[in-house]
């Protein structure tokens, strides 16, 4: 019961820090990164918004992933698929960059938010 606890406890966490450093990024950022790079905001968001698109249309290949690997082992690697996208977007000069940034963050999302770890919730 303790494990179990733990577990759930820290899928509680990262999932928050998750969602947080991805999808309700681009609410706290929009304005300061479109002024720094002099770029519209209907073009930071459309760049957004494909990486939200791209999360999607990868959803049936990371539930097969998942299927095969166990939601832990996929969460682990997207963490580090995170941290890559986010160093990306710290560096982000330009539209190419950015959406660059966006389509590594993308992927991660596509991967590592909420199926993952309802697959290793679901295993305790």
């Amino acid at each position: 019961m303790r494990r179990r606890s733990v577990v759930v406890s820290t899928l509680g966490i990262t999932q928050t820090l998750a969602w947080g450093s991805t999808y309700y990024l681009a609410a706290v950022f929009a304005d300061p990164i479109s002024d720094t790079l002099h770029l519209p905001h209907v073009w930071f968001f459309g760049i957004f918004s494909a990486a939200l698109l791209l999360s999607g249309l990868l959803g049936p290949f990371a539930g097969r992933m998942i299927d095969q690997r166990g939601g832990r082992d996929v969460l682990a690697a997207t963490n580090i698929v995170f941290a890559a996208g986010l160093v990306c977007l710290s560096f982000a000069s330009g539209v190419a960059s950015l959406a660059f940034a966006w389509v590594v963050l993308g992927i991660g999302m596509g991967f590592g938010l909420y199926e993952a770890a309802f697959a290793t919730a679901a295993g305790l």
